[in-house]
């Protein structure tokens, strides 16, 4: 009833589930023993971390740069606080940022940002404006346990100069672009973000590129490509039992599992990203060197994701270089949430050790792990990257026909009719043609 009354009168709807955004927070584990009044605290952080990532496509500013920017924005793409892409046949060809010279060489249309209503439009496919019912999945917790004292970068860019020296000097027209768009060349460890930018990267054109650098410099004796093709980092954690790569947790409180994001159809993707303060802070201290800006870098493997491997009627990306240590200031009640995720954190690692004593060759181990500092609220905070993605698809169905199911259960069963009749009477429920008026909205929605 309560999903009738919402959603017949909303443009869309989003379930979203306090005990899923702890879990997604902290892990099984951790949720499993939490109080209730943690739950509904902490969870509700957890909630209001993918709300407002998710919320930024219509909060943005729409300022346009000036033109004495222009050429420094053009010349240098990571001075960009946010950069923000879409892909369907609607916006096909616009571009809002039209005075930064690198959006003419990406495949996707761009904007400074969308109102209120394009936002919704986006959210909601013009074959059937019905379809209205929306779930939500992020990541909100660092991939791994963050090292005290900074990470160590690796290699992984692209070298132009070694590419153009294999193909005779000849560049072609896409690893052009992709040169002049700032997304490969330079120095490869100045192009290393971090662990989530590399499970983004995986199966991309770029990659792929690197790949094949890979192997024109070895001879074909390495770097073999993979073949599941961008976007499975997409799929939620959950699925991961039988080998997939999912990055993310529902938060959408569905008792019954989702599945693998592939078997759906998607009439909607929007996806966004706040990068963890590190890597902000990475973009900032080669701003002006001509290295890529953050924003850039995780805009075109996303919007690859969405595109290629989930075709939705329509996607869209937004990547905004601050970070979730800056939108909050890791103060006030904000530090206890990254407090306790460090508790966590250092119980789990030493009660992995722990388990291991009993073999005399992980003694040293367990000795180092018992060791490793407590990190800060400040330095979890600065490891931890707000990606949330809103979906319109069909992956929806179980949650609706299973309501569905149990509405046509309580309507029609015989030993629910006494109460039912009593409920109507002292007014707790409504009159059951309005009850059966629900059940058939329900069931155009399973539709």
């Amino acid at each position: 009833l309560a999903l009738h009354g919402l959603s017949s009168n909303s443009d869309a709807f989003l379930p979203v589930s306090i005990d899923g955004a702890h879990r997604a927070l902290y892990g099984d584990d951790r949720s499993a023993s939490a109080s209730q009044n943690r739950k509904l605290f902490e969870g509700s952080a957890a909630v209001a971390f993918a709300l407002e990532s998710s919320s930024l496509f219509y909060r943005l500013r729409r300022d346009k740069p000036s033109a004495s920017n222009n050429n420094h924005h053009a010349n240098n793409p990571s001075g960009r606080r946010s950069r923000l892409g879409i892909q369907s046949g609607f916006y096909q060809g616009y571009s809002g940022n039209s005075g930064y010279e690198d959006d003419a060489n990406d495949p996707f249309a761009t904007a400074s940002s969308l109102t209120y209503h394009e936002f919704l439009a986006c959210a909601r496919p013009s074959s059937d404006s019905r379809r209205s019912i929306l779930e939500m999945d992020a990541l909100i917790r660092p991939l791994s346990r963050p090292s005290p004292g900074g990470v160590g970068a690796g290699g992984g860019g692209v070298d132009i100069a070694s590419l153009l020296a294999g193909s005779g000097g000849a560049m072609s027209q896409q690893l052009m672009q992709l040169s002049l768009a700032g997304l490969i060349g330079g120095n490869s460890s100045q192009d290393h973000f971090g662990e989530l930018h590399e499970r983004m990267m995986r199966g991309t054109t770029i990659e792929e590129m690197r790949l094949e650098q890979d192997r024109r410099r070895t001879r074909g004796r390495s770097s073999s490509s993979r073949n599941k093709g961008p976007g499975e980092w997409m799929e939620d954690s959950s699925t991961n039992v039988a080998g997939g790569g999912g990055i993310l947790s529902s938060l959408s409180g569905n008792d019954i599992a989702f599945g693998r994001r592939t078997d759906h159809h998607h009439f909607a993707l929007l996806t966004s990203l706040r990068p963890s303060a590190t890597e902000s802070r990475r973009s900032n201290s080669v701003e002006g060197s001509g290295s890529t800006g953050v924003a850039s870098a995780y805009l075109r493997p996303m919007m690859e994701s969405m595109g290629m491997k989930y075709r939705p009627e329509v996607s869209s990306g937004l990547v905004v270089r601050d970070s979730v240590a800056q939108l909050t200031g890791v103060c006030s009640y904000w530090g206890s949430v990254f407090a306790e995720r460090r508790l966590q954190s250092s119980t789990t690692a030493s009660g992995t050790g722990e388990a291991a004593v009993a073999s005399e060759g992980k003694s040293t181990e367990n000795q180092q792990q018992s060791e490793t500092p407590t990190l800060s609220p400040t330095e979890i905070a600065n490891h931890t990257p707000i990606l949330s993605i809103l979906g319109n698809s069909t992956r929806s169905y179980p949650r609706l026909n299973s309501i569905s199911t149990g509405f046509v259960d309580a309507l029609h069963s015989r030993s629910n009719k006494g109460y039912f009749s009593g409920d109507v009477m002292s007014g707790l429920i409504p009159e059951q043609d309005d009850c059966e008026e629900a059940l058939e909205y329900c069931r155009e929605l399973v539709d």
